[in-house]
This record gives structure tokens, sequence and C-alpha cells, in this order.
């Protein structure tokens, strides 16, 4: 199976960039964003590989569901994670990229502010399943994020 594979390899790059944890309150992942098969057997997509741009789409609730649950199990306290926006992209060959924001709380208990995400939803419709990208903290990580929801077509170019 193909069409994970351009994400993949964008997962690997961002496997550590914006899910560490630092408790001096700027990092919201408690976790280092790691695959595990088949996600991590796939090879690299070889260099200068783009993403494709997809056309907007409307997440329906299980999807919503799947990248909740999807990008909670990356923060700290996942109970208390709050979404913002979430949109969704789907290339010609239907995989869907997701983008959006969340925020959550520091080891100190305090909400750190919204920290943009992208993944890809993975599974069947009628069990979707969230693959975690990236979640951005630093400037750099924000401007990846953001670089990679453009060019899937989840978010409009700013």
């Amino acid at each position: 199976m193909r069409s994970p594979l351009r994400y993949i390899t964008c997962a690997m790059a961002f496997a550590c960039v914006g899910a560490c944890v630092s408790d001096a309150g700027q990092h919201v992942a408690h976790n280092p964003v790691s695959l595990v098969p088949p996600y991590s057997e796939l090879p690299p997509a070889p260099a200068g590989t783009t993403i494709e741009a997809g056309t907007k789409v409307t997440l329906d609730a299980r999807q919503q569901e799947a990248v909740v649950a999807g990008v909670s199990k990356w923060m700290k306290t996942p109970a208390s994670s709050r979404f913002g926006i979430m949109n969704g992209a789907r290339n010609s060959r239907g995989t869907i990229t997701v983008c959006g924001e969340v925020d959550g709380r520091n080891g100190n208990g305090a909400y750190v502010g919204m920290k943009p995400y992208v993944g890809v939803l993975m599974g069947t419709p009628t069990s979707p399943d969230f693959v975690v990208v990236g979640i951005a903290a630093s400037d750099r990580e924000r401007a990846e994020v953001a670089s990679l929801c453009r060019e899937s077509g989840a978010t409009q170019p700013s």
C-alpha cells in the first residue's frame, strides 16, 4: 500500500519534532511520536517527493473522534485537551490529511496555548484511525506543519 508513503516519510521527519515534553512549559505532548508496524516498515519516499494537494472535505463524526483520540494520546493530560480548528483534504488516492490546533496542559497544570498538528486518517470509514505526523511547539516546527498543511490542501495558504 503506497498511498501513505509520502506521509510516513513526513511522520519519520516529525517523529521527535513536536512531541517531546518540557515541563518548563512550552511543549504539550508527553512522548515522541513513533510509528508501529505496518507504518514503521515502509521505506522512505525518494528525496524531492512532494505531497499531492487534495480537495477540502468535511470530516464526519467518526473521523473527528479518531483525530481527537489520535492527537490526545500524545498529550500530557489527554482528558484536558482542547481542540480548535480541524480541516481535512482528500487526495486522488483517497488519503485524508487533517490539520488542526490543540491546546493542552503542561506539567504545572496550565494551558500553554494552541499548537498546530498534522496527520493522516487511516483505517476504514467505519473504523478510522488517525496517525499523528507532528504536533508543533517551536516557530520552526509551526512553519513545517503549516507547510505540510498548505501542500496537502488541508488549509488555506497564508
